[in-house]
């Protein structure tokens, strides 16, 4: 009977009537259906008001977009101050690389920096796992005075596991992104140049690493290597003349069945073939390659011999100094196509997919595997797209290298950051596998800088076809001045050429105030 005489701060219950949940005073005494919380010990100067679900929630869900906040709220102060001045340091960093230059440049130097790739890799990996401990740890904390039901258990739990995925994955994707670029970059770009063929700049880290390089000339290169080919053919030969000032460029298409193709004074090339590489119609452009990787070529002694060769009898036919080379094997392009999802041309003639030089033969019909139609705006895939570059048994072989243009220019006007974004993995994977080249690594980032200039420039083209050239018996003086004029045309300021009246679907020939031997807008003739 005693003990019920006891006065009500000596009946508490859970330590009630002291000042803090279960002591006198506490806001939640006898008020009904209050939480009763433990008397654990708290974070310094921490405050036990509004500690109930939508407080746990609200600072759990801040704490995760600034780590630091919602350990200040649960009483925390070292932990979530050092947090915060760690996030601090970090926007006053970025604050400073987007102010102290474009953001754009310093991601362009860093994605061709195999070193700094590596380290960005790490540091994205070491600040995804301090920022999801403190999701976790924080909401710990709010948690250890409130007193949640099983619903609202429930509910954090899938917040926070939210919260840890838009964290992690985000990070995940970065450091894979950053890895792929690492590989990338090894793998197609050498550390040292290969001086037979190509030329590596002389001050790649200069504010303008091309002001002492006016103008640069890039061999594209076709290749339609395979397992079921012997050597190497080139399936498609263009010249890019690139102005480095204003990235105004000139595409010179060559065609394959070139005769009589002149070598440079002092090549190994010039002492075979004082007079051309002439030797009836097995001496074609494209069947340089193969002849130089033969004995008694002269270039056994050259690293890449077939390559050296092509670029000597090339520099020949054009006047032009190749400067480096892009190498694409064609039955990879179709890789490049898909991953950016198709490529749109006009298809403005009726494109058998395979078969033979003669429509009136049964070989042809057997041998064609179907048919690209005609028509505007027509959305191909990679398949299709390979065969309107390659296909031209309809046609010849000068139409294929004015189709060949359209494709770059395709691929120039649709090819935008979020789609190489988007599709990087798979677009990277077809690079590994199917370009080579001879830009070394050093120059790489200039060489970023230089596509971009050509992106804002003006893209001329002028193919050697039959209308321009005679292939059998060419007039290389003629065509040495045919280049000048087109890059002196390309150069000069407001003098884009006037676009050529579209060409009705199906016709074949240019419109009639086309002039064959100028060079037109690329996107005049597509």
């Amino acid at each position: 009977m005693s003990d019920l005489r006891q006065p009500p701060a000596s009946r508490s219950v859970s330590g009630r009537g002291s000042g803090e949940p279960g002591r006198p005073g506490h806001p939640t005494d006898d008020v009904p259906g209050a939480p009763i919380v433990s008397t654990g010990r708290r974070g310094s100067h921490a405050t036990l008001r509004g500690q109930g679900f939508g407080w746990v929630i609200g600072w759990t869900i801040l704490g995760s977009l600034v780590p630091g906040s919602g350990l200040l709220a649960a009483g925390r102060r070292r932990a979530g101050g050092l947090l915060l001045g760690l996030v601090g340091a970090g926007v006053l960093a970025l604050a400073g690389l987007v102010l102290g230059g474009h953001p754009l440049d310093r991601i362009q130097t860093l994605v061709v920096d195999p070193d700094q790739l590596l380290v960005v890799t790490v540091s994205i990996g070491l600040i995804a796992v301090v920022w999801v401990l403190s999701i976790l740890v924080t909401h710990a904390q709010l948690r250890r005075y409130a007193v949640l039901g099983p619903g609202q258990r429930r509910f954090s739990a899938v917040l926070v596991l939210a919260l840890v995925t838009a964290v992690a994955v985000p990070a995940y994707q970065a450091g894979r992104y950053a890895l792929i670029s690492r590989d990338l970059v090894d793998t197609v770009f050498k550390d040292t140049v290969d001086t037979e063929t190509s030329t590596a700049l002389a001050h790649p880290t200069q504010a303008d690493p091309w002001a002492a390089t006016p103008r640069v000339n890039v061999l594209l290169i076709g290749s339609d290597a395979g397992a079921d080919r012997v050597g190497i053919r080139p399936d498609t030969m263009i010249v890019a003349s690139v102005d480095t000032r204003t990235g105004n460029t000139v595409l010179f298409s060559l065609p394959r069945n070139l005769e009589r193709a002149p070598f440079p004074e002092g090549t190994p090339g010039r002492l075979a073939w004082p007079n051309g590489f002439n030797c009836g119609d097995e001496c074609l452009l494209n069947a340089v390659w193969t002849w130089a990787e033969g004995a008694g070529s002269g270039y056994a002694k050259f690293r890449n011999p077939g390559l050296a060769a092509t670029e000597d009898a090339i520099e020949g036919t054009t006047g032009l100094r190749i400067d480096t080379y892009a190498m694409l094997n064609l039955k990879g392009f179709a890789e490049f196509v898909n991953a950016i999802g198709g490529l749109t041309v006009n298809v403005r003639e009726r494109l058998p997919i395979g078969g033979d030089s003669d429509p009136n033969s049964p070989i042809y019909h057997v041998a064609t595997g179907g048919w690209i139609e005609i028509g505007e705006g027509r959305h191909l895939d990679g398949y299709h797209s390979l065969w309107f570059a390659r296909s031209r048994w309809a046609s010849d072989d000068y139409h294929r290298m004015q189709r060949q243009r359209c494709v770059i220019a395709a691929f120039v006007g649709q090819v935008d950051p979020v789609t190489v974004a988007l599709k990087f993995p798979q677009l990277a994977k077809a690079a590994k596998r199917n370009i080579t080249t001879g830009i070394p690594l050093r120059d790489l980032d200039a060489w970023v800088e230089l596509s971009k200039r050509v992106q804002g420039g003006k893209v001329t083209s002028l193919p050697f076809t039959s209308a321009v050239v005679n292939v059998g018996d060419p007039d290389f003086d003629k065509i040495h001045q045919l280049v000048k004029r087109a890059i002196t045309g390309s150069g000069k300021a407001g003098a884009d050429p006037k676009p050529t009246p579209a060409r009705t679907a199906g016709t074949k020939k240019p419109a009639a105030n086309a002039n064959p031997a100028k060079a037109q807008d690329v996107t005049a003739v597509c």
